[in-house]
């Protein structure tokens, strides 16, 4: 085979978890274009009423990247949210949503809604990130 076109382990390897990771990232929702707002200091301001993925309990929605990493809201209660990193605890690959929660295309680890861990292999739910909310807006990061 010519050297060329021969691809190496590191170099096919490399791509695959590139397209995985790009695959699990879901653009944002129509809704998000006035909802959701990155601020100077890298953190996101996200209107979370004018958001439909939020109007019920359980209900979760992707809100793109805050410092370089995927990140998700979920509602758990009547006033109640939680952020989480879309970051698989096992090996970091993007998680996606599937059904009632979020799956690791990778190895297979599956979360519940708000990020805790339902199967491994990940041993961990996903990565909680800081949020405050006032008057019905969420900062996050």
């Amino acid at each position: 085979m010519n050297q060329d076109h021969e691809i190496n382990r590191r170099a096919l390897l490399t791509g695959v978890c590139a397209l995985l990771a790009l695959s699990g990232l879901e653009a944002l929702p129509a809704s998000a274009s006035n909802e959701i707002r990155k601020l100077v200091n890298g953190r996101v301001s996200v209107k979370l009423k004018n958001l439909p993925e939020l109007s019920k309990v359980g209900g979760s929605v992707g809100i793109g990247n805050i410092k370089g990493k995927p990140v998700a809201i979920t509602r758990t209660g009547d006033s109640s949210y939680v952020a989480f990193s879309l970051s698989c605890p096992h090996q970091k690959v993007t998680v996606s949503w599937e059904g009632n929660g979020w799956v690791c295309g990778a190895h297979g680890s599956e979360f519940e809604a708000d990020g805790d861990l339902v199967l491994g292999p990940a041993t961990t739910r996903l990565p909680r990130v800081p949020m405050k909310i006032s008057k019905g807006v969420a900062t996050i990061g």
